[in-house]
């Protein structure tokens, strides 16, 4: 679960199926399903099928590239304070455990 609280998000499922939660509420997605994230509300994903595919939007951009940049480094799983320290350089807060799928 994070934060972003400077960026409104879209997420649209091209393929495969998502949990998502926002703040408190849960949703289920597949190809062809759209949902909105507002800033300042906690939220997290996990992919439910083998394969899956996603457009994602940042409104407005901010540190988001560099988030893609520093992440896409990683040569390891990462450590939860590795996860927290990138995530605090480029304007989020993570704010709880990762969501599991029910």
């Amino acid at each position: 679960m994070h934060i972003h609280p400077f960026q409104d998000q879209t997420f649209y499922v091209i393929d495969g199926e998502y949990l998502f939660q926002v703040g408190e509420e849960r949703f289920r997605l597949q190809a062809g399903d759209t949902i909105f994230l507002p800033r300042k509300v906690q939220h997290a994903f996990v992919q439910l099928t083998e394969k899956g595919k996603l457009i994602v939007t940042y409104q407005p951009s901010g540190k988001m590239e560099d988030f893609f940049r520093r992440t896409n480094a990683w040569t390891s799983p990462p450590t939860k304070e590795e996860i927290a320290n990138v995530f605090e350089a480029c304007d989020m807060k993570v704010v709880g455990i990762p969501l599991q799928a029910d």
